[in-house]
């Protein structure tokens, strides 16, 4: 009995380690780009967004976030989507997007505040050493979450953080979200990777200027882009945006994917 507790307690052990080791090259990384308690203390977040899936969809817009709430509004020529909290919208038609709009109202966002959404509540964070990519090594941190955060708790999220400059690099993951999982498993599923190619200062804070996209397969790079993110005018406030923008308005179409099967 004894040998058994004395497994358990260094296998506790480990595990302490290796989240204290995971936290510590974070609070690194959340300093590089500006704080984490600077990014909390903003409540609005503004930035206009060019985004091009190669053969899915292209578009252009301007994109509105209660960093408290998550709410968000985004709009363009073509759609206006929005997320309450709740239920998410799009007017004046689901076609419009080329893309679920309960998914997209919050996805460019997620990839452009990191890393400071690992700090979210729900988050676990596994450090996983140091690897190599491109004949350069970088510290490396695995984000999984909790059952029942946001509606895809299965994706996990795999960040390679510059040892020179503690930003993140690249980060390779999958999407569970069900209609894009076309019916394959888990264990199907492609990863992906998101390549953070420039940087820039907004309201002292570090954010992503450009992300590409690449295909993922073991341990390794894709050669070809298959498709980037843009962000400019990029605007953080401390004041609470206008709640009321984030309504439906009469006439949106309710985006229930998140519960297909």
């Amino acid at each position: 009995m004894k040998k058994v507790f004395s497994i358990l307690t260094l296998a506790l052990i480990f595990v302490t380690q290796l989240s204290i080791l995971s936290n510590a090259q974070l609070d690194e990384a959340y300093d590089a780009h500006g704080g984490l308690e600077n990014f909390k203390n903003y409540r609005t977040l503004q930035y206009d967004q060019e985004m091009e899936i190669t053969g899915i969809v292209k578009v252009e817009d301007n994109q509105l976030f209660d960093l408290n709430s998550r709410k968000a509004l985004i709009t363009s020529d073509n759609y206006k989507v929005g997320f309450d909290g709740t239920e998410a919208w799009i007017t004046p038609n689901v076609e419009a997007l080329g893309l679920p709009p309960r998914f997209y109202a919050l996805t460019p966002f997620y990839f452009f505040g990191l890393p400071f959404l690992f700090a979210d509540p729900g988050v676990n964070l596994e450090a996983l050493g140091t690897k190599e990519l491109n004949g350069k090594e970088y510290n490396v941190v695995k984000a999984t979450y909790d059952p029942g955060v946001g509606d895809t708790p299965d994706d996990d999220y795999v960040a390679y953080i510059d040892k020179d400059t503690n930003q993140i690099k690249v980060l390779h993951y999958i999407v569970t979200y069900p209609p894009l999982m076309r019916g394959k498993s888990i264990e199907e599923l492609e990863r992906h990777a998101a390549v953070y190619e420039e940087w820039q200062e907004a309201d002292g804070l570090i954010v992503p200027k450009k992300i590409s996209f690449f295909e993922w397969s073991d341990d390794k790079l894709g050669d070809t882009e298959v498709g980037s993110m843009t962000f400019e005018n990029v605007s953080f406030k401390k004041e609470n945006p206008n709640s009321e923008v984030f309504q439906k308005p009469q006439g949106a179409i309710v985006d229930n994917s998140h519960k297909a099967k």
